[in-house]
């Protein structure tokens, strides 16, 4: 019974392609002298009710003898993020076999965390990071003060590219100034990858 109300529960959600569900059902007190009722049990939700992190469903066997209880359910929607296998000293560039996909309830994790994996490889942490947190935007640079980056400058119809030196840290999406290493003129771009800027024109 506990498992076909978590699969009732399960039916019941929409979840987000990246997103996964945890369903627990409680425990049915073994003092209750209830049948099995393989073939004839309804499963629904209290009227008005809707699937909640704390939910109550409603089962009712309609075989004879017949039965009815309220079943708590705790459901956990879980998203995934990026953390570290090993504590991550400050300046220390981050390698794909440092990085591990986990999952937390959607509650629990907030802010800033950075999901891709791939996008990380590569980029310099800005403080000390550990295992089981979430790698944040404001822990890394992608784009480091000093670093030699390419600088794409680009529009609808043409693409120049070049190589500037970072004037400032810049994480996914921050714009930074860096000075054209060619020109030595001073420009502002968007950070778009590990060693690549992009100034629109």
């Amino acid at each position: 019974m506990q498992t076909r109300a978590e699969e009732f529960v399960r039916d019941q959600l929409s979840l987000p392609l990246d997103a996964r569900a945890q369903i627990s059902a409680a425990s049915i007190d073994e003092r209750l002298q209830l049948s099995a009722c393989d073939q004839d049990l309804e499963i629904s939700l209290p009227a008005r009710m809707e699937i909640r992190r704390n939910t109550t469903l409603y089962l009712q066997c309609h075989e004879t003898p017949g039965w009815d209880l309220y079943l708590p359910v705790r459901v956990s929607i879980q998203k995934p993020y990026i953390t570290v296998v090993e504590a991550i000293a400050k300046g220390d560039i981050l390698g794909r076999n440092q990085l591990v996909q986990a999952y937390e309830d959607q509650t629990l994790i907030r802010g800033d965390y950075v999901q891709d994996l791939e996008a990380l490889v590569g980029t310099r942490s800005k403080r000390e990071l550990r295992p089981g947190q979430p790698v944040r935007l404001n822990q890394i640079c992608v784009v480091c003060k000093g670093d030699q980056v390419t600088l794409i400058a680009e529009n609808s119809s043409m693409q120049i590219k070049t190589m500037a030196r970072a004037l400032q840290d810049g994480s996914f999406g921050d714009m930074i100034k860096l000075i054209n290493t060619r020109s030595g003129k001073t420009v502002q771009g968007k950070v778009s990858s590990v060693d690549t800027v992009i100034v629109t024109f």
